[in-house]
């Protein structure tokens, strides 16, 4: 049955207006049976920056749209959305005022939990009460078991998942005093979860790299990529890396950190895909000297082979401009968000391949020289297993958003130096 596979947002070239869409078509087809659907929320238009998150709610997967006007007060409504149903006449319209700039969602039971990159909280919002938030946590402080391990740090919430273990997992970049030139290793802060209230209680953390931004649940490990640092014009960090961390051993000692040969040339880490034992996708990359193109490469490997990056296969290569960037494998298509294109290849390519169908800007929205401002894949809503709900929602690429910004302030800043 065809459905909305993939939800996007797209915004002009000027960036002071947005539209959605959704790529549409049977979860199994061939790439060149899927279309794009423009303008699915069209009145009134987007701001200048909207992105999607995808949840569940219980068994039915949904959609949140958050729009970012660069206030931690002055909050626009959370649209609610059935990705199957009518975009434009949300379920509900909340604002969470725990939440600004939201960068992460997940849900467990009747809650859902978001976080935000501007205020470093974590808000809890009962889905059964239309979408209220009833409770809000700022990280660090109202947690005085967690032991900041830096002095003169500021934290931002980028991304949460709940774990096979039940337990609420929160991934925090963190800076050295402000801006994004200077950074801590990142903190992944573990969370039980109280059925009744909603209420979190503080369960340990562990550092992985330095301005970490994904947080891909796979088989009880978390995936984190770390860019090692600020984006550089010209080459990668020397301190990228990708961590993985066993929440079977959650401590120090359980993070393996995978590093790269030659990560300067080679670039930084930038999303893993991990689709099962035998096909785990990587992508790395940096921009050239003027931040005009990015340079990089898509490898697959194995989960056996992850922590020996020789023996991965370059499948893809890019050199192209744009700042959005990402990847997601969902078992029958690799679909690469190449800037502002988005190129499909089919099944689960394990060697060097061509993009079966790429969706350019003016096929997604009516925006000449518009731009690609969020990709997130939809997952089905699912039924119950013998009574266990096994609701695993899809992908957002938000935190490759603040990436992309990043890159475009530091593309602006180096061309009035010239």
């Amino acid at each position: 049955m065809a459905e909305n596979l993939f939800a996007y947002t797209a915004v002009n070239a000027g960036y002071s207006q947005g539209t959605a869409g959704a790529i549409y078509g049977e979860r199994n087809a061939a790439a060149s049976a899927l279309t794009a659907v423009k303008n699915k929320i069209f009145n009134p238009k987007l701001n200048e920056d909207p992105a999607f998150f995808n949840f569940f709610d219980r068994n039915n997967s949904r959609l949140v749209l958050r729009q970012y006007n660069y206030s931690t007060t002055d909050l626009i409504l959370n649209r609610i959305i059935d990705p199957q149903g009518n975009w434009a006449a949300p379920l509900h319209s909340k604002k969470w005022i725990g939440v600004a700039n939201l960068h992460g969602v997940a849900s467990k039971g009747k809650w859902l939990f978001g976080t935000g990159y501007d205020l470093a909280k974590i808000s809890v919002i009962n889905m059964d009460n239309q979408y209220k938030q009833e409770h809000e946590y700022a990280f660090p402080a109202d947690f005085p078991d967690f032991r900041p391990p830096y002095s003169n740090a500021t934290y931002h919430g980028e991304a949460l998942t709940i774990g096979t273990d039940g337990y609420l997992y929160a991934l925090f970049y963190v800076n050295q005093g402000s801006g994004y030139e200077n950074y801590y290793n990142s903190i992944v802060a573990r969370f039980s979860v109280s059925s009744t209230s909603g209420k979190l209680t503080f369960r340990g953390y562990v550092t992985v790299g330095k301005n970490s931004f994904t947080l891909d649940l796979y088989d009880n490990k978390l995936y984190v990529c770390s860019l090692g640092g600020m984006q550089n014009a010209g080459s990668g960090n020397a301190d990228t890396n990708l961590c993985i961390i066993n929440l079977k051993k959650f401590n120090q000692s359980g993070v393996t950190t995978v590093q790269i040969a030659n990560p300067t040339q080679k670039g930084d880490f930038r999303d893993i895909s991990i689709v099962n034992e035998n096909h785990v996708y990587i992508f790395t990359g940096h921009y050239n000297g003027n931040f005009s193109s990015l340079i990089g490469s898509i490898y697959h490997t194995s989960l056996s082979n992850i922590t020996s990056p020789a023996t991965w296969t370059e499948i893809i290569s890019v050199n192209a401009s744009g700042y959005l960037w990402g990847i997601y494998a969902d078992g029958s298509r690799l679909w690469f968000i190449q800037g502002t294109p988005i190129a499909i290849y089919n099944g689960t390519p394990s060697t060097a391949v061509s993009a079966d169908k790429t969706f350019h800007i003016l096929d997604m929205s009516d925006y000449h020289g518009g731009h690609l401002n969020s990709a997130c894949f939809i997952a089905p809503s699912l039924p119950m297993f013998f009574g266990v709900s096994m609701s695993v929602s899809s992908k957002s690429l938000a935190s490759h958003i603040r990436l992309a910004k990043e890159a475009r302030e530091l593309a602006e800043k180096l061309e009035k130096r010239e």
